[in-house]
């Protein structure tokens, strides 16, 4: 599933897939307690994803909406793009 680079503190990247219903979310270090990591919520209607993407704070709308709601599985990360990439690499760097 491609995920979508977003602009946001918490979330570096955002996919959604519609036949498993399945939203993932790639958290910076920054958001998810400082953990970082891709998350696959299981179960999420498609207006969910799309309120996420409308959204100007995903990371208060993914504490709200999402987190304790829906079932997950964490996966290894692997960046949207080169470019979130680099970004997540200098965020690291900046600590």
């Amino acid at each position: 599933m491609e995920r979508i680079a977003v602009e946001s503190k918490a979330i570096v990247s955002v996919g959604y897939d519609d036949e498993a219903r399945t939203l993932v979310i790639e958290f910076s270090s920054a958001g998810r307690a400082g953990a970082g990591g891709v998350y696959r919520y299981l179960d999420v209607p498609r207006s969910v994803f799309e309120w996420l993407m409308r959204t100007p704070n995903k990371g208060a709308f993914v504490a709200r909406q999402i987190t304790g709601r829906y079932a997950f599985e964490s996966e290894p990360v692997t960046p949207a793009t080169p470019e979130a990439a680099l970004e997540e690499a200098l965020r690291r760097s900046l600590r």
